[in-house]
């Protein structure tokens, strides 16, 4: 008998989305498999999270290829405020956080710029200085219908897709059965919040609302926004790089691993900082539809969204000069130390604009004609001011403890260290970075299908162009102090905050970045200044053309698909060397990325998909560019050079994945898959001594590689089960967990010789669990995540100086109750087992690089439902 399912009225819309699939989303959806034959089961009463995984454990079923999602009504659901974060509950899905916020996902082990990011299948412009990224937390999350997570991209989805495609599919007012509107504010307490600066309120509105109209409701409307602000603290403590080092049996300094060395590993400095954020994001979208018939619909929509983040970041670092003395195991004294006091203020901001219009035609029963032309736009502007303030000798001198992971520099003269009047201006730099990046696509596409039922054959063929540029430029001014002007930090000092970072160090003094703002602009004439570029300045071109066919044929239980698709990509730069010259590249290469594809329907409740799959990964735009750029930032300069001989990454996939679907909602799947990556990109690191500006002095240069080969080797699983089984009241409970587990293999070239490592950047474990309660009115959920350690970054000579992320385990936990009206109220924490950032780096991976502590954050609000 068929299934019947009462769907409450604040519910329809996302179970909706659930039951009409791709249909109503992207224009270029998949091939369809064979839907499994109906079942007999019991009334069900569908809401909230429970519905929430009914609608995506829907769509992974009814989807051809590989793919997992996260409906609406769970995107933005508690924990999870923002697309980034939902997206960790996704098996094989991992999300690189940056200061404290889930920003970057990771594909099956793929950092980001593996993969490719849409909105409804348009491609969205990156708003990164160099990479091919797009930060999730950057799209409104009430824009979305479902998030989409392809993981076997078949020849009509873009081939730079080496991790795989992440797909917003927008809202439409043709999802729900009448009007609806969404609403919520909530308002939230950092813990770690006021110290330095700031202490703004952190707070979230957000709505979307939609309808249809005209004489047939052949017109749909749906309209959002979205604004949030959060303002807060981080306390870290850090090393250079490279962070540990040896010395002579003489006490001469060396690197860690030399033969020189004693094999006494000593932190090369100690370095604090105390960062505020006070971050705003805002978004709006639209989209208008017209469908005046079955047979044929357009649409057109947008959608800006734009990102601030407003940080100011104070440092106090403890240095060695020269050669150490009555060294132990764990000890030792230098006569003469540095002391450095610096501060940062940038700001960074980040925008997204697209456009999109697009359409579908049903010709006649068996042929479908659809395409859009798309225009995004995304821009990074980051105006950045520092200063710093040096003192040095022998009254900075130290003795230092390294017998515990955070090393101890006891400097005696405490009162001389912590006298402002003892530190000395050394420069004031004001930094402007700004990238643009404009991208055009026109798409076109044509499906056959011949309507069979037991024997069914699908055809579909179509086209791409995409045009990009990508244009990047950074101007310096620096200003230091005119012969005979003495500047020191009393001028402009203030305490830092009071709170020992990691409960034993002390940042005081810090500059007062009023103070000083005030004293340069009263003093300008006592300084000199100098312009220029920081050497890195680019324009880069590339446009791709892209044609595909794909065909897929069922008989009764068994789908095939198979199919390739070309893609011929030409790329041009013009690049600022060395402050004056322009140096111009060019070239082109074409890549071949046939397909295959299998699903078989087992029985009613099992699925078994195997696909064999080709894809690249083009280089990133800042790499390509034939740059070199200085940077300053640190202890040691770094210089960055662009490389526009790299190759495009190519990789093979294979997948075979087993899903079962029991009663009662639930879900189990394993999955195995490997990828073999040729002409890999890794960033190598070197140690050299040159003369940037300052005299001959160590500088490490970094500079994209590829590398020999790359492999990943992974098994996926995942559980998803509401306990309606179990007898009232614990059958409002619910389970959800999923694992990765991924096994790297990553060969390379240096300057001494090959190297064999894991990929660089991809955790080994991930996991996600969940616990939730559903009774009436009540919801509740506690949340777990694991991202496991994993190499950061690889230095040319010196394999001591590899850095290595720890795992990190994060707690989340929430509670809501909903009323009759449609009104909800909620609490919840995040980072409830206050887990902060962990960087280890040295022999055995023992010794600290860089330690960050996020804190807790609680959060109260009103949700609305209508």
């Amino acid at each position: 008998m068929p299934v019947f399912i009462r769907i409450s009225p604040r519910a329809r819309g996302p179970l909706l989305l659930a039951t009409t699939a791709l249909a109503t989303a992207a224009f270029a959806a998949s091939a369809r498999a064979q839907e499994a034959p109906p079942s007999e089961i019991d009334e069900i009463v569908v809401t909230g999270q429970r519905e929430a995984q009914r609608a995506a454990i829907a769509v992974k079923r009814a989807e051809f290829e590989v793919m997992d999602a996260v409906s609406a009504d769970d995107i933005g659901k508690l924990p999870d405020h923002n697309t980034a974060a939902a997206l960790r509950r996704i098996p094989g899905v991992s999300v690189m956080e940056d200061q404290g916020e889930p920003r970057w996902p990771i594909l099956r082990g793929l950092a980001s710029t593996y993969n490719r990011t849409t909105i409804d299948g348009a491609f969205v412009g990156s708003v990164d200085e160099s990479a091919r990224t797009v930060p999730m937390d950057i799209v409104p999350s009430v824009m979305a219908g479902r998030v989409e997570v392809i993981k076997t991209v078949t020849p009509e989805n873009d081939g730079n897709a080496i991790g795989g495609v992440i797909n917003i599919a927008t809202r439409s007012a043709f999802d729900a059965d009448g009007p609806f509107f969404n609403g919520m504010g909530s308002y939230g307490v950092y813990e770690q919040h006021g110290d330095v600066r700031n202490d703004k309120p952190s707070y979230r509105l957000s709505f979307a609302a939609g309808r249809r109209f005209g004489a047939a409701d052949e017109w749909g409307v749906v309209v959002g926004a979205s604004h949030e602000q959060l303002d807060y603290d981080i306390p870290q403590v850090e090393s250079a790089s490279p962070s540990v080092r040896e010395y002579t049996d003489a006490g001469a300094p060396v690197d860690s691993g030399s033969a020189a060395g004693n094999g006494i590993q000593v932190p090369t400095q100690v370095r604090l900082f105390w960062y505020n954020n006070t971050k705003q994001r805002s978004g709006v979208n639209g989209k208008l539809e017209w469908r005046p018939g079955d047979a044929f619909r357009w649409e057109a929509s947008g959608l800006f969204a734009r990102m601030e983040d407003d940080e100011e970041r104070i440092e106090y670092r403890i240095e060695p000069i020269g050669n150490v003395s009555d060294q132990t195991q764990t000890s030792g004294a230098f006569a003469s130390g540095r002391n450095t006091i610096h501060v940062n203020q940038p700001i960074t901001r980040r925008e997204i604009g697209l456009g999109r219009t697009g359409f579908r035609w049903d010709v006649d029963d068996r042929w479908t004609l659809d395409g859009d032309l798309v225009y995004s736009h995304a821009a990074l502007e980051t105006p950045n001011t520092s200063l710093e303030f040096r003192g040095q000798g022998t009254s900075f001198g130290f003795t230092y403890d390294s017998s515990d992971f955070f090393p101890i520099f006891d400097q005696p003269n405490q009162a001389y260290v912590r006298d402002p009047a003892n530190y000395v201006f050394q420069q004031q730099r004001e930094d402007r970075l700004e990238s643009d990046e404009s991208t055009t696509q026109a798409r076109l596409n044509l499906a056959f299908d011949d309507g069979g039922y037991e024997r069914n054959l699908k055809l579909k063929f179509g086209g791409v162009y995409r045009a990009t540029e990508r244009d990047y430029s950074n101007i310096r001014t620096t200003y230091k102090t005119a012969s005979g002007f003495t500047y020191t930090l009393a001028e402009v000092a203030a305490q830092g905050p009071s709170e020992l970072i990691e409960g034993r160090y002390l940042l005081t003094p810090r500059i007062d970045v009023d103070k000083a703002a005030d004293f340069f602009e009263a003093n300008r004439s006592r300084f000199t200044s100098a312009v220029s570029n920081t050497n890195g300045d680019y324009d880069v071109t590339e446009d791709v053309s892209a044609a595909y066919a794909q065909g897929s044929y069922r008989w009764n239980d068994l789908t095939l698909l198979a199919g390739v698709r070309y893609e011929h990509t030409e790329v041009a730069s013009d690049a600022l060397r060395n402050g004056t010259d322009t140096v111009s590249n060019s070239g082109d290469y074409d890549s071949w990325m046939p397909s295959v594809h299998l699903r078989w329907n087992v029985r009613a409740d099992v699925v078994v998909r195997a696909a064999w799959t080709n894809t690249i990964g083009r280089p990133d735009f800042g790499s390509l560019a034939a740059t070199e750029s200085v940077s300053f930032a640190d202890a040691v300069p770094t210089v960055s050079r662009g490389n526009p001989g790299l190759k495009p990454r190519e990789s093979e996939g294979l997948d075979l994945s087993l899903e079962y679907y029991p009663a009662q909602d639930g879900l189990i799947s394993a999955a195995l898959f490997t990828k073999s990556i040729d002409n890999e990109i890794f960033t190598l690191t070197a140690n050299q001594r040159l003369d940037v500006g300052r005299g001959v002095e160590d500088v490490l240069v970094t500079t994209p590689m590829n590398a020999e080969t790359a492999n990943i080797r992974g098994v996926e699983i995942a559980f998803q089960q509401a306990l309606t089984m179990l007898p009232a009241p614990f059958d409002g409970f619910g389970v959800s967990a999923n694992a990765t587990f991924l096994d790297t293999e990553f060969t390379f070239l240096t300057s001494v010789g090959e190297r064999h490592t894991g990929l660089f950047q991809q955790p080994d474990t991930t996991t996600n669990e969940s616990i939730w309660y559903q009774r009436g009115p009540l919801e509740a959920r506690v949340s777990h995540n694991y991202i496991g350690g994993f190499l950061e970054t690889i230095n040319d000579t010196i394999p001591n100086a590899d850095q290595y992320w720890k795992g990190r385990h994060v707690y989340d936990a929430s509670i809501s109750w909903r009323f009759d009206n449609g009104i909800t109220v909620f609490a919840e924490g995040q980072n409830l087992s206050d887990s902060g950032r962990r960087e280890v780096t040295g022999p055995g991976r023992t010794y600290l690089q860089e330690s960050a502590r996020y804190g807790r954050t609680f959060w109260v609000g009103l949700s609305a439902s209508f």
